[in-house]
Formats: structure tokens, C-alpha cells, sequence
């Protein structure tokens, strides 16, 4: 487990080995918690490895925190063992619009961790969220607040009505593909400040925290940046002056 430099990841990597020793000698199917990309794809790989069936669910078509499902080699496994529950959350003031952040800043202050909730998807008229079905029943008993806003929350049956986020597509130029320069291309402040945001610990790539400045991004890549948004690199082609155009799409934070 060398590869995860988090003591937070470190644990959550020894509970997906934990599972897959629980597969391998007792036969029988378990459930990670919800997984950043960046986890996923190392347990997807171990799992792979180990020819044992997978399978991934998030609640929402192509969730990016998802639960894996695994079981012995050759068992079909099906969506409903994933056990996550949708909630359907808007304010009491119909006038009113919640933001992720007021979402997701009012579970972490009830006391629940990450690993517990998926992604967070606006719709048109409230924000959806994917839950583990173990705290469901508590969060619609005793949730009632996100930020100063009084919430209305509901288990949610059927397809969620989620609003499309497109992104915004831009060209860059920079003169390296440095992290600390692409993002303070992308959202057009100094490279100092870009800086900043990675030793205040607010990059992440692909689900990692970034903790060097000097780290070469690549294509494919997902940076999110804690209050600013997320930028998704496509590709990146050289120019005739030996700098570097990168075909990006920003996603910007509501909050911001």
C-alpha cells in the first residue's frame, strides 16, 4: 500500500484487501464504501488480478464515487447489493436554491465521512444525493438543515432528474505542463496563487491531493480545485513557439 501517501487512504486501501481476503477465503459477497476515481481504479485492479466479479454502482449514470460490489469469480452480482439510497433534498423556501457545498458541509458537520455518500447532483428544483442505505433512515428523520437553509428531505424511487453539466471547453497555452501552471491558466489567476491552493492542500487529481507544484499533468485527467471547480484535460498538442496547448473543460463551482 505504498502507493497511498494519505493516512486516510492508506486505511481505506486496507479495508478493500480486507474484503477481498473475506471473498477469497469465506466465499462470500461484500461492499466498499464509496470510492474516489482514483481508489476505484486500484481496486479495480487488485480485483482484476485476482479474477474475483465486480461490479460498480453510484446511484447515477457514470457517478464519479461509486460502491463496488465484489463476489467470487463467476457470480452475478446485481445493483440493488450495492445498498445505496437515494435522497431528494430542496429547501422549505421554494424561492431559494441549495449549493453543493451547503449540502455536503451540513452532513460532514452531522459527523458523517465521505465514504459514506456518493455524488451530489443538482436538479432542477433540489439536489440529489447517494447515500449508503444503513444511514438513510437517520438522515430523513434528522435532517432538516443545510447551512442556514430549512431542507425538506425524501428517498427519491426511479431515475433522478439531474440538470447536465457540459463544461465549458477552452484552449490554453502554457509554457510547461506543470500543474501549478495549467490550473492558474485555466482559472486565470497567477501562478503563485495556483501554488498556494496545492500547499493549502486543495488539489486533487483524479481523487489524489496534488502535493508538488512540479507535477506534469496528463490527458485524461481530472483536477478538482476545493471552492474553484474542476478541469478535465482532453489533450494537449505543441506549439510552434515550444510551448504546450491543452484542449480543457471547466467545471466550474457554483459557489464561486
Amino acid at each position: 500500500m505504498g502507493f497511498w501517501s494519505e493516512k486516510e487512504a492508506r486505511l481505506e486501501a486496507a479495508h478493500i484487501l480486507d474484503l477481498v481476503d473475506a471473498v477469497l477465503y469465506k466465499d462470500s459477497t461484500q461492499v466498499t464504501t464509496f470510492l474516489s476515481f482514483a481508489m476505484r481504479k486500484w481496486a479495480e485492479d487488485i480485483l482484476t488480478k485476482e479474477h474475483l466479479a465486480l461490479r460498480a454502482e453510484g446511484g447515477f449514470q457514470g457517478a464519479e464515487r461509486v460502491r463496488l460490489i465484489i463476489g467470487p469469480s463467476g457470480e452475478t452480482l446485481h445493483s440493488a447489493d450495492a445498498n445505496i439510497s437515494l435522497l431528494w433534498v430542496r429547501p422549505t423556501n421554494p424561492r431559494l436554491q441549495l449549493e453543493h457545498r451547503q449540502i455536503l458541509g451540513s452532513l460532514m458537520g452531522l459527523g458523517f465521512r465521505r465514504e459514506v455518500l456518493g455524488d451530489i447532483q443538482a436538479g432542477q428544483k433540489g439536489q440529489y444525493i447517494a447515500t449508503t442505505t444503513e444511514i438513510a433512515p437517520f438522515l430523513l428523520d434528522h435532517w432538516s438543515q443545510a447551512g442556514r437553509e430549512k431542507i425538506q428531505v425524501s428517498l427519491y424511487e426511479g431515475k433522478p432528474e439531474v440538470c447536465a453539466d457540459t463544461g465549458e471547453e477552452h484552449r490554453i497555452t502554457v509554457n510547461s505542463s506543470r500543474i501549478d501552471a495549467v490550473v492558474a491558466k485555466a482559472f486565470g489567476v497567477s501562478r503563485s496563487v495556483a501554488q498556494g491552493w496545492i500547499v493549502q492542500g486543495k488539489l486533487r487529481s483524479d481523487g489524489l491531493v496534488v502535493s508538488r507544484v512540479d507535477t506534469e499533468v496528463q490527458p485524461d485527467e481530472m483536477i478538482s480545485c476545493r471552492g474553484q471547480g474542476r478541469i478535465k484535460l482532453v489533450k494537449c498538442t505543441p506549439t510552434r513557439k515550444d510551448r504546450t496547448a491543452w484542449q480543457i473543460v471547466i467545471f466550474r463551482s457554483k459557489s464561486h
